[in-house]
């Protein structure tokens, strides 16, 4: 964590820098309010909506079928690629951008605008290509968005009141979560394996992406109007229009490899980008298990149903546990108890498939606790762990490979299991291994969390 020195070194190289001051509770709330408007947009698509409009496009005799998983597979690599790339060149401009404006705020609005742009085409989604272009068109805003975003928090947090704002960004992430699951799960809950309507399909998918895309226009122009900024140094601005290129490039290089330097940021980077693989694998097939394995006609509302309750756990355990790590000495060990729950919800997936009904609903809440207290205290690790406050946008933006690199593999990973072994007529065994590898990147998550240092 950074020393109070440290945090008057980085304010005093501001030129015109707004003082870092404690956060009232409405100060909190107008900083984190986009993140629920961006987790209600994006929590379901995975699970629930983007399976359900691939029949559109992909006909087959069952929802599930394995030329559905393997396009929502490649479907999945391609967006994670987006997300590989992007956020690290965003992150960096957005340390860089001098302007009255502030900056952070051109590239949220920049890409709040491409989020609106992707709506009308996701709405009216009438062949495979239009689909795929306003997925992409929404993928591509999110992700010049989120970085610029995400770096208003280093920003405007003190870091004494670290764990306290990762409560409340867990808190407004787990509560779009709930509002855009439940959304979905209404609009999209009569889809079941014996029947299904396309064009109910199509017009309630249209209505989610509408509904969620109003919510995220709200919070952008909460987050605009209502965060001031820091602006950037001046006088390293103006050092860096002497230098050469060769230098320039040089230094961004040097930038670049800098945060692998340092072990706390390397290994809670390692530790996340298993614990996000484990949950990708988890989170991915989950609506097919039910669907294909467990047979469940109303499978988008149990999908649906478990999701919520697990987020009803993790909005209690989200809140308690960031406020919390602001007093322990350390939240690592925190983080990796949080980890152990989520895999012991996986394992029982692998070890009682054929008894899951009776055990969903513990099931969800144990699944939530772990996953409310990682998602709270995680963040503030991750803050606590960045080699530099003033380059916050650029190591964020190198942090997000944890999250986008596990994501490019885990359909690969799935889609190899689940094509090879339920493709010889052993669809249990396949869905068993996917979830039994989820458990094992959650136990190394885990475990590689105690050996962060103080």
């Amino acid at each position: 964590m950074y020393s109070v020195q440290d945090k008057q070194d980085i304010v005093s190289e501001w030129s015109g820098a707004i003082k870092v001051s404690r956060l009232t509770f409405r100060g909190q709330l107008v900083l984190n309010l986009l993140w629920f408007a961006l987790n209600a947009q994006s929590a379901a698509l995975l699970p629930i909506v983007i399976p359900a409009q691939i029949v559109l496009f992909i006909t087959s005799r069952q929802v599930g079928s394995v030329q559905q998983v393997l396009f929502l597979s490649w479907l999945m690599i391609g967006a994670s690629v987006i997300s590989l790339f992007l956020p690290p060149l965003i992150g960096t401009l957005s340390d860089r951008t001098p302007g009255s404006f502030g900056r952070r705020r051109p590239y949220i609005v920049i890409g709040g605008l491409l989020v609106m742009l992707s709506t009308p085409l996701l709405v009216n989604a009438g062949s495979l290509v239009i689909f795929v272009a306003g997925l992409a068109l929404l993928l591509l805003g999110k992700n010049i968005l989120a970085p610029a975003y995400q770096s208003l928090i280093p920003d405007r947090v003190p870091g004494e009141q670290r764990g306290e704002t990762a409560g409340y960004v867990g808190g407004m992430t787990i509560l779009g979560n709930v509002v855009g699951l439940g959304l979905a799960a209404f609009l999209l809950g009569r889809v079941n394996q014996h029947s299904f309507s396309i064009d109910m399909i199509r017009a309630n998918a249209g209505i989610y992406y509408a509904v969620t895309a109003f919510l995220v226009l709200v919070g952008l122009v909460v987050t605009v109007c209502g965060v001031r900024e820091n602006r950037w140094l001046k006088g390293t601005q103006e050092a860096r229009k002497t230098q050469g290129l060769f230098e320039l490039v040089l230094r961004h290089l040097h930038e670049w490899v800098a945060p692998w330097r340092n072990y706390n940021f390397t290994m809670v980077f390692v530790t996340r980008a298993s614990l996000m693989l484990g949950l990708s694998l988890f989170m991915a097939y989950i609506e097919y298990f039910f669907a294909n394995v467990q047979h469940i006609a109303n499978f988008i509302q149990v999908t649906g149903i478990v999701a919520m309750l697990a987020l009803g756990g993790a909005v209690v355990s989200g809140l308690v546990f960031g406020v919390l790590s602001d007093r322990v000495k350390r939240r690592a060990p925190v983080v990796s108890a949080a980890t152990v729950c989520m895999a012991l919800a996986a394992l029982t997936f692998v070890i009682f498939p054929n008894n899951l009904l009776a055990l969903l609903w513990p099931l969800g809440v144990v699944f939530g606790l772990g996953y409310g207290a990682y998602t709270s205290v995680g963040w503030a690790l991750s803050i606590d762990v960045l080699p530099s406050l003033e380059k916050a946008g650029k190591h964020l933006g190198v942090w997000n490979a944890s999250t986008t690199l596990p994501t490019i593999l885990a359909p690969l990973l799935g889609s190899v299991i689940i094509s090879a072994v339920a493709g010889n007529g052993h669809q249990l065994l396949g869905y068993q291994l996917v979830f039994g590898a989820a458990a094992l990147f959650f136990m190394l998550a885990a475990i590689g969390m105690l050996f962060v240092k103080k």
